[in-house]
């Protein structure tokens, strides 16, 4: 679709990545690796992976993001990763 329009696709995100059980076990409920695979298809960046945290559906509802209401937590991590693979190639155009 973004190629119809023109829009540049500036990488791609997993979403929905993993579940990390209590235990610490990670369960990958809708499969893993189509993120990798579709940017390694369309020879864009791949940006990273967000897992399922209810601390990211919880801070929407609240307004707050993550990265805001829990800097230190794995969710945020995740979010704060992408963020600094997207400045890379931004950075050169911003002069960020």
């Amino acid at each position: 679709m973004f190629e119809k329009v023109n829009v540049p696709i500036l990488g791609i995100v997993e979403n929905m990545s993993y579940f990390t059980a209590p235990d610490g076990t990670r369960v990958e409920i809708f499969g893993h690796g189509g993120g990798r695979g579709e940017a390694a298809r369309k020879g864009v960046t791949f940006l990273g992976e967000i897992p399922l945290f209810t601390a990211i559906r919880e801070g929407g509802d609240r307004g707050v993001p993550v990265v805001m209401g829990e800097p230190d937590s794995a969710a945020a991590r995740a979010f704060m990763a992408i963020a600094e693979n997207l400045q890379r190639p931004l950075g050169s155009h911003l002069n960020i």
